[in-house]
């Protein structure tokens, strides 16, 4: 209809004016218009772009039937791919797939086209997976078509096919290239979405100049050449607008870092596409020996000093301002959250007993694949529970978790961090919200059951307050400026000379409550998003006051709850009678000593090993307490004498049931033991035996972990 030499710009929008003007003179001319109105007459809220991948409805059981679309703007389909020579995939050793496939249709025939189409990415869930409502004569079903569905059930939404991707960007710098792929591509990227019914194409070149997994295809050119595939897309997408009477969008998927702004001309580039989702997550992980965040609002100097590598640029605002300084519009930057945490096994505690910024060994299970973990199955399994404990780091604004007695570490994102980052999205005149990736919610899975708040809940009442214009439909962006109610019917559950426990009613909201800050005397002690918690740390028989705020999504702080005046128990101090540990002793088996308030018993012959340092094969155990009872044996290893008897005549640490200096079995419970399964102790009155293996620690407490306890009756 329109030569493509007729359509060489930049700006997209000035050409689309020019294009729809020449289509009206020729309508004026011949009579009424016979295409849509591509004009969007709806009020632009931010953008709220969720990936949902193919693969989801799979083993981890999502469908596109279950995604709700009144909370999002936009759908990007993961993913389709490049045919090269008849097959797509990716056979790199290192790619999380090496397998590759012939190039098919909708219909799972082979097809021969040119190189550089688009093709779909799996064929059967794609086009061919019957779901309800679908008919074995259909000629198109799957997610594909259920995605048509969805937008005829929120018809605000569009969807996107998202091209490429970490295991599939090995094809990218061979179609930019040449002047006949790019366009094979652009031609392919329209009859893609007019087959399928989508409203856009999104490329996710992981990256261009440096290549991402070693076997794909990079050269110098790419930088150049990015551009050339883009502005071809765009012209060919320009065209089919006018032709279907649609708006057609363009997106990429970029890199953070400082050299994938300096690897791609992101000034020429923001000028084509309608936004750039900026992937401002997965600056840490796994590949990584040292543990770190997967995703920092801000710079943390304690990275720089625990030498994180690129900790100064590695975080969302350092990758924003990358963008916003290589001459990317601020309304075209879509910043992206991780519905998912990343972990680290065998991590050291390190000097605050968190292991945050530590060597670590290994990399842990996951929820799905190694080292990757749900945010639904973090809030349902792990945050506070089976003994991790949560921490919040309020430099880089983002919570992790450290579970001491396995050494595993997971950072992640919460509805906490997310509200710092709505906030950022907002104060930097950002375009909106895009994440990785739907399935990974608070919901009900095959691995794990999460009843929790949902992250995408956060995210569009924060953003767009969830509603209008339209049934359904994103909102304006106007600001949330309720707060939620105090927090009410604050109470003591339990309490020690060290710790109270504390529990409330939670508070209300018009949009959603997200969290709640526990203060003591005035001071900040505790964020969490239940309600209940432990604050640890106290003076014994010392009196302080307890109040409970409300926070919501967007930054609201409710007022205090009631006071509450708490007296901790009196501090015992116990009377030990065993002897201290000494490194130039000689101890035999059956010998104890006190190190640090802890007795320790030696299994065999030892000098100069440090108790606290045995581990669980050392030559040391752990008894208790020192105070409990004393364990009974008072010789201390006897500087070189080897009688090693425990004091009686059953080789029991001096009693007569064996149980640690008492004559019930039971000792009470003390932050620092470590227990294990089956140990029975007491706690105000209870008695408790444990379940899992664990180093108690404040917050710990039997009567607030029944992960850990339970209530011997």
């Amino acid at each position: 209809m329109f030569g493509m030499n007729l359509i060489n710009r930049r700006k997209k929008w000035s050409t689309r004016l020019m294009l729809t003007a020449m289509l009206l003179s020729i309508v004026c001319a011949f009579g009424s218009p016979v295409f849509a109105s591509s004009v969007n007459t709806q009020e632009e809220g931010y953008k709220i772009v969720g990936y949902f991948p193919s693969w989801g409805a799979y083993g981890r059981n999502f469908n596109v039937a279950d995604i709700d679309g009144s909370k999002l703007t936009h759908i990007n389909y993961a993913f389709a791919d490049i045919c090269w020579n008849g097959i797509h995939g990716n056979p790199d050793p290192s790619s999380p797939n090496t397998q590759t496939w012939a190039c098919q249709n909708e219909a799972g025939q082979n097809i021969n086209v040119p190189n550089g189409t688009i093709v779909l990415g799996d064929p059967w869930i794609d086009a061919q997976k019957s779901f309800p409502g679908d008919t074995w004569d259909q000629p198109i079903r799957g997610n594909l078509n259920a995605l048509v569905k969805l937008k005829q059930q929120y018809p605000h939404l569009k969807t996107i096919i998202s091209v490429g991707g970490w295991s599939w960007s090995n094809r990218f710098s061979d179609v930019a290239a040449s002047d006949v792929t790019r366009k094979a591509f652009a031609q392919s990227a329209v009859d893609f979405i007019r087959k399928y019914q989508m409203d856009g194409v999104d490329l996710d070149w992981e990256y261009p100049v440096s290549g991402g997994l070693p076997g794909n295809s990079y050269r110098p050119a790419d930088k150049q050449n990015h551009t050339l595939l883009l502005q071809e897309v765009r012209n060919y997408l320009d065209v089919a607008e006018i032709e279907d009477g649609k708006t057609y969008t363009l997106t990429i998927a970029s890199g953070a870092s400082p050299a994938y702004a300096q690897n791609n001309e992101l000034d020429e580039i923001s000028e084509i596409v309608d936004w750039i989702n900026i992937m401002t997550y997965d600056f840490n992980g796994g590949w990584s020996n040292k543990s770190a965040h997967n995703a920092p609002l801000y710079l943390d100097n304690a990275a720089i000093t625990a030498n994180i590598p690129d900790a100064e640029t590695f975080n969302a605002d350092g990758g924003v301002q990358g963008h916003l300084d290589a001459g990317v519009p601020a309304e075209k930057i879509v910043l992206g959250l991780p519905f998912y945490g990343r972990g680290w096994a065998g991590c050291a505690p390190g000097p605050n007993g968190d292991g945050q910024y530590q060597q670590c060994t290994g990399i842990p299970a996951g929820t799905w694949e190694t080292g990757v973990y749900d945010y639904g199955d973090l809030a349902a399994n792990y945050v506070n529970k089976n003994g991790f404990v949560r921490y919040w780091n309020d430099d880089a604004k983002v919570p992790y978790l450290y579970n001491a007695t396995s050494g595993t570490f997971i950072s992640y994102d919460d509805p906490e961090s997310f509200a710092y980052k709505i906030d950022y999205i907002k104060s930097q005149g950002l375009g909106g919200g895009m994440f990785w990736e739907l399935t990974s919610d608070c919901r009900v899975s095959t691995n794990y059951s999460c009843s929790g708040t949902k992250l995408l809940d956060v995210l569009a009442e924060e953003l767009n307050n969830g509603e209008g214009p339209g049934t359904g439909g994103p909102g304006n962006g106007e600001p949330d400026t309720i707060a939620p109610t105090a927090p009410t019917n604050l109470t003591v559950t339990s309490k020690t000379a060290t710790s109270v426990s504390l529990s409330w009613s939670a508070s209300t909201d018009n949009k959603a409550v997200t969290g709640y800050q526990v203060f003591r005397d005035g001071v900040l002690a505790a964020s969490l998003t239940g309600t209940s918690t432990t604050v640890g740390g106290l003076n014994g028989n010392t009196t302080y006051v307890f109040t409970v705020k409300a926070r919501d999504a967007a930054g609201n702080i409710s007022a205090a709850s009631a006071p509450l005046s708490v007296t901790t128990d009196e501090t015992v101090t116990p009377t030990c009678t065993v002897v201290e540990w000494a490194a130039g002793n000689v101890y035999n088996g059956g010998n104890q000593v006190v190190y640090n308030g802890i007795i320790y018993e030696a299994k065999w012959w030892t000098q100069g090993d440090r108790p606290d340092q045995s581990g669980a094969w050392g030559v040391w155990k752990v008894i208790g307490p020192c105070g409990d009872g004393d364990g009974g044996n008072n010789n201390g290893g006897d500087n070189g004498n080897n009688d090693g008897d425990n004091g009686n005549d059953d080789g029991d640490n001096g009693n007569n049931d064996g149980d640690n200096g008492n004559n019930d079995g039971q000792t009470a419970w003390t932050v620092g033991v470590a227990y294990t399964v089956g140990t029975e102790v007491t706690y105000n009155g209870n008695t408790y035996t444990c379940l899992q293996p664990h180093t108690a620690l404040n917050g710990w407490e039997p009567a607030t972990t029944p992960a850990l306890w339970s209530l011997k009756v």
